[in-house]
């Protein structure tokens, strides 16, 4: 009786550990812990599984095995949840190796791994640029005799996308739909998505469309997908009869789906359609973020409206959003292609990120209005800064350089870039 009221106590304390961890309370979990001890109620193995993992999540891998320690110590072993909680740690963290070192660990303690520990360290060796590793963990599972779940086959889909392999994601999902295996609406959009980004739009689109055929398209992603993937090829028109689509669904618009149907509205000329979407989005409760205003920027420099990007920029810092390079440089190239590279250079020094593109902009845009040894100059600063510009910009300030009599300064270039390729990784 005296066993089965404290089997019953430590239950609800696991209960009340997960919900303090899930609400981030850490501090209070620990507190909860330390009290359930003293008055007799000896955590288990989930008990300390729930507080290892929220460590791990929290404060990194090194909490996770601060836990694992007072774990061992209280007499209680680990099991295979705790592994797949510091497997995941290791792969947030990117310590691949780490992450190989606790599986095997796993397997010489004599714990079998589950689904969740595969699905953990084929994501961590994907995202490390290793995708035979990754097959081969998943080839090992098959021959384990562990049942592959939905979540396996997203992320080896997902994974092949990345590395490259879309052919071989294909056939896996035709594969997935021959056999009858789970193919749920995750697994569509990881395709629809992969096979937009990865270069195989038509398979992409006929993916959808068969999802859309058969009426089984439960959320607006895949619409938003297709929809930016059309507008990218110049297909307006299909997509302006997705997105028709996709505002009858009946499902309420997010912030990605505004933010795509700006896009569209931006690259067809239609500023004004555009802003009403955006007066419709915030009306709705949804805040514009940092990709809305890049959206906004770019289509108001495409359209020579210069001085209203500039007061986009200007709302945006208003709002303490984070730096936005990718606003910053549609400005910078649209003031560098209308001849104000001298806005253009002090928009670059207010600038707190600045990449390749920056760079490339100005060069072009200095050597445009014949300003050589300045162009050359932040030539010199982007290479020191571990930047680069394209090929076309170098030898359009070196040309430029010798064609003004400025030969120290083609020295100078050509010294920074022979440096700049040693220094290289």
């Amino acid at each position: 009786m005296v066993r089965a009221r404290t089997q019953l106590s430590t239950r609800l304390m696991n209960v009340c550990l997960a919900a303090l961890c899930r609400g981030g309370s850490l501090a209070r979990a620990e507190s909860v812990l330390v009290d359930a001890i003293r008055l007799g109620m000896p955590p288990d193995v989930v008990s300390y599984n729930t507080l290892l993992a929220a460590h791990c999540r929290a404060s990194g891998l090194e909490a996770g095995f601060t836990v694992l320690r007072r774990m061992r110590e209280a007499g209680v072993g680990p099991d295979a949840v705790t592994y797949n909680s510091l497997i995941a740690g290791a792969a947030r963290s990117g310590l691949t190796v780490c992450a190989l070192d606790l599986f095997d660990e796993m397997l010489q303690t004599g714990i079998a791994p589950d689904a969740w520990g595969y699905n953990t360290l084929m994501h961590c060796l994907f995202r490390s640029g290793h995708p035979e590793d990754a097959y081969r963990v998943f080839a090992d599972m098959a021959e384990k005799g562990v049942a592959p779940c939905a979540t396996t086959y997203n992320t080896l889909l997902d994974g092949l996308f990345r590395s490259g392999h879309v052919s071989n994601a294909y056939r896996m999902f035709r594969y997935l739909q021959r056999a009858g295996l789970p193919v749920g609406i995750v697994t569509y959009n990881t395709m629809i998505n992969g096979l937009c980004r990865y270069g195989r739009f038509d398979k992409g689109l006929e993916t959808f469309l068969s999802l859309l055929e058969g009426g089984y398209i439960p959320d607006l992603f895949p619409y938003c997908t297709v929809i930016s993937a059309l507008v990218k090829k110049g297909r307006m028109e299909e997509a302006n009869t997705y997105s028709e689509l996709m505002i009858q669904s009946g499902f309420r618009l997010d912030s990605a789906c505004y933010n795509t149907l700006i896009y569209l509205r931006c690259q067809e000329g239609k500023l004004d359609d555009a802003f009403e979407l955006l007066s419709m989005m915030e009306e709705g409760g949804l805040e514009s973020d940092e990709y809305t205003f890049s959206i906004l920027v770019n289509g108001l420099c495409k359209m020579g409206h210069i001085e209203a990007a500039q007061k986009q920029l200007c709302y945006m810092e208003m709002r303490d959003m984070e730096s936005n390079v990718v606003a910053y440089n549609c400005l910078v190239d649209a003031l560098c292609k209308s001849d104000q590279v001298d806005a253009a250079i002090k928009l670059l020094h207010d600038m707190k990120l600045k990449d390749d593109f920056t760079y490339t902009s100005l060069v072009h845009g200095l050597c445009k209005v014949g300003r050589y040894h300045m162009a050359s100059k932040f030539l010199r600063i982007c290479l020191r800064e571990g930047n680069s510009v394209l090929a076309s910009a170098k030898r359009a300030v070196i040309a430029g350089l010798r064609s003004a009599g400025f030969k120290n300064d083609v020295r100078k270039v050509r010294s920074a870039l022979r440096m700049a390729r040693l220094l290289k990784p």
